[in-house]
């Protein structure tokens, strides 16, 4: 799976539209569309928009690897209380 397919599938996985992903990231749906079907790359700075805006795995959006999300704020509470 390209990056552009793991952005599509987190848009889809949030039911977000082109429009409001785009919003959410400061820039329009024509550049999330690119993204996603690979007319443009997906850059560093996007992608790190993406994980902070949306608690993305940095490895899952750029590599593939590992879960779509990373853990919530509660889990590193309790990671910090054990």
């Amino acid at each position: 799976m390209t990056q552009g397919q793991r952005v599509r599938e987190l848009r889809k996985a949030l039911d977000l539209t082109l429009e409001k992903f785009g919003n959410s990231l400061g820039v329009g749906k024509t550049a999330i569309s690119k993204i996603e079907k690979g007319e443009n790359n997906l850059t560093e700075q996007m992608a790190k928009a993406i994980c902070r805006e949306f608690r993305v795995n940095y490895f899952w959006l750029t590599e593939g690897k590992g879960e779509m999300f990373s853990g919530t704020p509660q889990d590193v509470v309790d990671e910090i209380a054990e």
